[in-house]
This record gives structure tokens, sequence and C-alpha cells, in this order.
């Protein structure tokens, strides 16, 4: 199992649950499976993003799950206790954090912008996800339950609003 988180020029390698402040930056990772292939990478470079990441493997044995987030920018993510408005407060989904439940997840998400805040949700097997998000205020929230369901967004400008909920059997 490979986790890294990267804040700048500090490095965290984390366990099974960290919490890492820099640049006032809040991280936590919270993890309950020790599997071979089940990493994640995260750059940050700016001030005041906050991020929940959760990625649980409920099959013992089976991996494959993976997140590679860049963010660069500030107060993104669910940062200053922001909320959703509009068709991202529908989701009911937590701004800033990521959950993969179940295998074979990915998710590959890369924010450029400032006050930007995004959250989502895969449970199940074998879905992707691929965002990016360039500006600022924009909202994405993003739900994927079931196997192989795929998703890809990008926002530019200022003020986007997005949500996602996609269901498979």
């Amino acid at each position: 199992m490979i986790k890294q988180v990267t804040f700048g020029a500090a490095l965290l390698a984390a366990s099974t649950m960290a919490q890492a402040n820099a640049d006032n930056n809040i991280i936590s990772l919270l993890s309950a499976t020790n599997e071979e292939g089940d990493q994640l990478e995260l750059t940050i470079t700016g001030d005041g993003n906050s991020l929940i990441l959760d990625q649980t493997t409920t099959l013992s044995g089976v991996s494959g799950n993976v997140m590679d987030i860049t963010i660069w920018g500030d107060n993104n993510g669910g940062a200053n206790g922001g909320q959703f408005t509009g068709i991202a407060l529908e989701s009911g989904l937590q701004p800033g954090r990521l959950v993969q439940n179940g295998t074979n997840n990915g998710m590959l998400i890369q924010i450029e912008g400032s006050n930007n805040l995004f959250s989502a949700l895969q449970n199940g097997h074998g879905n992707q996800l691929s965002a990016n998000i360039q500006g600022f205020g924009n909202q994405a929230a993003i739900q994927q339950h079931g196997q192989n369901n795929h998703a890809s967004i990008s926002q530019m400008g200022t003020g986007n609003a997005i949500n996602i909920s996609q269901r498979s059997f």
C-alpha cells in the first residue's frame, strides 16, 4: 500500500489514519484496507485547503483503489466550513470528502484556482472518475453507486455548479 501526501515541501507517508497540517491545509486520510495496490497520492500547493479522503475495500484480498489528487490554489475542498448551494447541495455530499468503497475504483481530480467546493463518492466496484476544475467559486458533487460507472467533469471559469448521480446494478 502506498499513501503519500505532499504539501509544498512537507511530506507525510500516511498509515491507516493520518492528519496533517501544512500552510493551514487540513487533510485526513482514513482507510480500512492494507492490501497491495491501494494507493493515494496527493499534492497540494496553496493555503487553507481541506479534504477528507477514505478508501474502504470491503472484500479481503482484493485491491485496486487509487486516488491521485492535485490542488494548486487556496481554500478548496471543504475549506473554511464551506457548504454546497444550489444543485450541488441536492447531492447530500459534504464538500471536501472523497470516498471510494469497494474495489478497482480510480479517481483523479485536479484543481487549479481557489474557493472551489467538490466531493465524490464511488460506492461499488470498477468505477472511474476524472475531474478538472479551473477557476474560482465552482462546485462539483459526484456520486456513483454500483458497478462500472464512469464520469468525467471539467469546469472552467467562475461560479459553475454540477451534481452527477449514477447508479447501476
